[in-house]
């Protein structure tokens, strides 16, 4: 008798569509939806099963992303608040989130996968602008199975994004034009829910991250 561990990897989008619409409510609210599917291949999953006391293969191929998202934004001042949030309803998201078994194979079951993020922005980094500023914190709540990757969340590796919540604060200063200095600083980072490593299902924690960023435009 043995066991099978198994280790979650986020899987790539080979081709993806997207679309987006945005609609401005008055002087100071911002409204946003949007929807990502992936395309092409999927994510392609083989393992062992045991079948009829013995051993067989299995071999499944899953869609990776079929993201809806909605946000807002509302401008206070010299801040702004915003909003987002979304929902993966991909097999992979699912799968990840609570369907499959034993052997690792996709069961058609478990919850679709959600995520959301809260922020408050203070001032604004303009590299046109020599001595602008900006400042900023959130809170980011990501399912495990709703990330894989590539938004362009500024200062904030992958790993601290799925299957994560966080807390993180971030300014940019600029000191002359065209040239941007940042800092970002990631802290509380927790596990949302049981997760698949090498050891086995488990929460866990993560380090704090900083990252310093200059940017020159050219």
């Amino acid at each position: 008798m043995f066991s099978i561990r198994q280790q979650d990897r986020r899987p790539a989008i080979d081709r993806a569509a997207f679309v987006q619409v945005r609609q401005k409510v008055g002087d100071k609210l911002g409204l946003q939806a949007w929807y990502l599917r992936s395309m092409g291949e999927g994510y392609h999953k083989t393992g062992m099963e045991e079948i009829a006391g013995g051993w067989g293969n299995y071999d499944q191929e899953m869609d990776i992303a079929n993201v809806f998202g909605i946000g807002a934004q509302y401008k206070l001042g010299a801040s702004y608040l915003s909003f987002d949030w979304g929902i993966n309803r991909a097999a992979t998201g699912r799968y990840f989130h609570g369907g499959r078994d034993a052997y690792g194979r996709y069961t058609g079951g478990g919850s679709a996968p959600t995520f959301w993020v809260a922020r408050v922005d203070v001032g604004k980094a303009d590299t046109e602008r020599p001595g602008s500023w900006n400042a900023f914190a959130d809170y980011k709540y990501f399912e495990h199975g709703s990330f894989f990757g590539g938004n362009g969340t500024e200062g904030v590796p992958d790993r601290y994004l799925d299957g994560i919540r966080s807390f993180t604060l971030g300014a940019g200063y600029v000191p002359a034009k065209n040239f941007l200095l940042e800092a970002f600083y990631t802290f509380g980072a927790k596990s949302t829910s049981q997760r698949d490593t090498l050891y086995g299902p488990e929460h866990f924690t993560l380090g704090d991250y900083t990252r310093i960023q200059a940017t020159y435009r050219f």
